[in-house]
């Protein structure tokens, strides 16, 4: 296993990250990298998070030294905002998908799922941590090979889906280099092929639906985009609302 020397070298050669920051425990890495100096763009890493956190103040649950949590603070001005939080799963999808060596599915807002099963959760602050500064969490579950009782059936492993140990450093630099290219897309204004895998993995295109914005709305789904959700009847939904969709039971 390379050293946090040679892994932040690596980071600095083929990403725009300049600095690794890597702890064997910390309470949330995103409040890590909230707090940490502005010395540019860099990754917090932690082997264990005591409070790690996911969206609506929901609780990220990882195994100390098998899962990867991570926070990726990054500052760049981006035309379209909104169309990065939309954007990011796709970015680990492509990073993650290579070793899961089948299609993981998009569940919007930020999770990805491997067999019907949780795999991946995204989380993204704005506005805590400075101007056109955006603090990036990404939990996988990599190697671990049980789950708490409340989480048995909803969740999964790449090691419990592969039957093969994940290399960690690895997929850290895989992650950070598909960031990356997302980040220099955005500010290119090039955000067409991070959409196309983003409507083709999420599935729901033609499908009735349930879009929970609030209040839920029911339909067929007609068209979704980084900036808003469309349902027959000429109905329109900003994503940036959308707290859920799923298939209409």
């Amino acid at each position: 296993m390379p050293t946090d020397p040679q892994i932040e070298t690596l980071l600095r050669e083929q990403t725009r990250f300049r600095r690794l920051v890597h702890l064997t425990s910390c309470g949330s890495t995103q409040d890590l990298a909230a707090a940490a100096a502005r010395d540019g763009d860099a990754v917090f890493w932690a082997d264990h998070q005591t409070k790690g956190r996911g969206r609506q103040l929901r609780e990220w649950h990882d195994e100390p030294g098998v899962d990867l949590a991570l926070t990726f603070r990054v500052t760049t001005p981006l035309p379209k905002p909104l169309a990065l939080a939309a954007a990011l799963p796709v970015a680990v999808l492509r990073a993650v998908e290579p070793l899961a060596g089948r299609p993981l599915r998009v569940k919007w807002p930020n999770d990805l799922f491997l067999d019907g099963r949780k795999l991946c959760g995204v989380l993204i602050d704005t506005g805590t941590a400075g101007v056109d500064t955006y603090l990036v969490g990404i939990g996988v579950n990599c190697n671990r090979l049980r789950f708490p009782p409340e989480l048995e059936a909803i969740a999964t492993s790449l090691a419990i889906a592969t039957g093969h140990e994940v290399d960690r450093p690895a997929l850290l630099l895989a992650i950070a280099r598909q960031l990356d290219t997302l980040l220099r897309d955005l500010v290119a204004g090039n955000e067409t092929p991070w959409l196309v895998t983003f409507r083709e993995r999420l599935g729901l295109l033609g499908q009735r639906v349930v879009v929970d914005a609030g209040n839920a709305s029911e339909g067929i789904l007609t068209h979704v985009d980084f900036e808003q959700v469309q349902l027959d009847g000429a109905r329109s939904l900003p994503l940036a609302i959308v707290r859920g969709m799923r298939r209409a039971p």
